[in-house]
């Protein structure tokens, strides 16, 4: 089986606790093998032709590059936001055992 590829993503919503509900839900629907929680950060952009400001908090989402389609489905029906960041990067250089760990841990139905 060739390796997969593994994607790192990033979005921010507007409380920890709406960060943390998201997080946790992406993992337990087996879409991302790992989503971390960090902030408050400060994000600084333009909406609907106005500057604004806000205090946001940053999930970093990881995860096989097949299941990207299914994440940003589940993030258009699940994210507060009208408009939600959503950046994927591919990730350059992963270590064999944490591109297997992140495989299983996101395959229908989990395997042990």
């Amino acid at each position: 089986m060739p390796a997969k590829k593994i994607l790192i993503a990033w979005t921010t919503v507007g409380s920890a606790a709406r960060a943390n509900q998201l997080a946790a839900a992406l993992v337990a629907a087996r879409l991302a093998g790992c989503v971390a929680v960090d902030g408050p950060v400060t994000s600084h952009f333009v909406w609907k032709g106005k500057q604004e400001s806000a205090q946001e908090w940053r999930l970093t989402v990881k995860f096989p590059a097949d299941r990207a389609k299914e994440i940003l489905a589940w993030l258009k029906a699940n994210h507060p936001y009208e408009n939600p960041q959503w950046v994927a990067v591919e990730a350059a250089s992963v270590a064999a055992p944490f591109r297997h760990w992140m495989v299983e841990n996101t395959r229908f139905p989990h395997k042990k």
